[in-house]
């Protein structure tokens, strides 16, 4: 018996790229999942929360706006607006050979209430946003050896 509904291939995941203050491409959004470039998973969105990959608040995540904990833009994605602050053009990300498999996602992790972000630049560079915990990524590149 022919299948009458042929299965479409599943499509990969949408991939969002995400941009520093100086437009140069620092994180990768596959949800739930924050990669950085050389395909470690740095973080997790839980709705519009940002968590690292230990489970920690890191900051949120709205309207293609990346905010720090104390509401403060730190990080963008093209397409995105806000009033009172000028986002600068942003580069061609670098390529990613593989991404290493993400951490489960902590049961733990709710979505905190979001307040609108400031329109001004935070203090902090996005690039430590989300810190890569080097023993972590070691441990799972050899796994994978």
């Amino acid at each position: 018996m022919k299948d009458e509904h042929p299965r479409k291939p599943k499509p990969s995941p949408r991939e969002v790229v995400l941009y520093n203050k100086w437009g140069k491409a620092v994180f990768r959004l596959r949800e739930p999942v924050l990669y950085d470039f050389q395909g470690r998973p740095r973080g997790f969105v839980v709705g519009t929360t940002i968590y690292d990959v230990r489970g920690e608040h890191r900051g949120f995540w709205h309207n293609l706006i990346v905010s720090d904990r104390t509401r403060r833009v730190i990080g963008y994605a093209a397409g995105a607006s806000i009033q009172g602050l000028v986002l600068p053009a942003y580069e061609f990300p670098p390529l990613v050979y593989r991404d290493l498999p993400p951490p489960a996602l902590p049961e733990e992790l709710t979505e905190l209430e979001y307040q609108p972000c400031v329109a001004v630049w935070s203090v902090m560079q996005f690039e430590n946003l989300l810190p890569c915990f080097e023993e972590d990524a070691e441990v799972e590149r050899e796994e994978l050896l």
